[in-house]
């Protein structure tokens, strides 16, 4: 992306795109409270977690006010580039501290199975999202190939979103036939070595599909284009003819 020119930004992001953009300056305290609104809600799911690892909600707090700091304090046309991303970053940090709750082993004194699953799920969703990254530069400015990368990443997010459509219908499912379901005697007396693998296995299945559902919310092509516009703010305002206040906007 960083060699990327002024030219072929500009091929890719329309006019149209620009226009659109400058039409949202205005409106950008929606924007803030979307993102204010999620950090909030964050911290409600990562509560629980107090009862816990206290240390742990402290450090997604810390973590979300600093985000919401520095959003709040950018300029109404970078409130708008850097929503997205945001955003993500926001989902993500509640999906992981939401996830940890259910990672408490007695036996674990020094916390170091939530520790090494907060490191693992944010590396990897940054893996995820990177990788996504890549793939739309390379599609979007002509250089693409059938690389294992992007192939990697697109099977990724394809998995993600078959197993959004799954959970969304098992909870459907649920709500439909909670009565006869909670009734259903389904007591295993002696549970083999399998059906404890088997269920270890779903456990971990859920564990990892729900830690990295909030990366379906993160849009290259919107990061991508914000970095540009970004980079080549003052090119993009001289081609228009705007002002500073009409491209910038004011606090």
């Amino acid at each position: 992306m960083n060699n990327v020119s002024y030219e072929n930004a500009k091929q890719k992001i329309k006019s149209q795109e620009t226009e659109q953009l400058n039409s949202k300056i205005e409106h950008t305290s929606s924007y803030t409270g979307k993102i204010v609104g999620s950090i909030l809600f964050a911290l409600l799911l990562g509560l629980p977690a107090i009862n816990y690892y206290a240390i742990y909600l402290v450090g997604a707090l810390i973590f979300l006010s600093i985000l919401a700091v520095k959003y709040v304090t950018l300029k109404p046309i970078f409130k708008i580039l850097n929503y997205n991303m945001v955003l993500f970053l926001v989902w993500q940090t509640a999906a992981i501290f939401f996830m940890i709750v259910f990672l408490r082993v007695k036996a674990d004194t020094y916390h170091l199975i939530p520790s090494l699953y907060i490191i693992l799920s944010y590396g990897f969703s940054f893996l995820l999202v990177r990788a996504r990254i890549n793939t739309y530069v390379k599609e979007a400015f002509g250089e693409m190939h059938n690389s294992k990368k992007s192939i990697f990443s697109k099977t990724i997010t394809k998995i993600l979103s078959v197993f959004l459509v799954v959970v969304v219908v098992a909870v459907l499912f649920y709500r439909g036939n909670k009565w006869w379901l909670m009734h259903m005697n389904a007591t295993v007396e002696t549970p083999s070595f399998f059906v404890y693998a088997v269920w270890g296995l779903g456990l971990l299945v859920l564990l990892i599909g729900f830690t990295l559902l909030p990366t379906l919310l993160f849009s290259p092509s919107q990061y991508v284009k914000g970095r540009l516009i970004k980079k080549y703010s003052e090119e993009f305002r001289k081609e228009y003819g705007l002002t500073e206040k009409e491209w910038y906007g004011e606090k």
